[in-house]
């Protein structure tokens, strides 16, 4: 594990607060309403796709 995950973790904002379920663009997803992170959303298991959920932090930081 890199430190910079594990300070994430501690440190960083833990999603609590999402949003509604947005389709946009064949897109669907939601926001944490705290950091603004996406977050995929399936449809089909009316859950957070978490398997790609490390990927879009991993965007989400790389582009900041």
């Amino acid at each position: 594990m890199k430190i910079t995950t594990l300070l994430n973790f501690v440190f960083g904002c833990h999603h609590s607060n999402l949003s509604r379920v947005f389709t946009i663009r064949r897109r669907t997803y939601r926001v944490c309403c705290d950091c603004g992170a996406e977050f995929d959303y399936s449809i089909e298991k009316m859950a957070i796709n978490r398997s790609e959920l490390h990927v879009v932090e991993e965007m989400r930081h790389s582009a900041a």
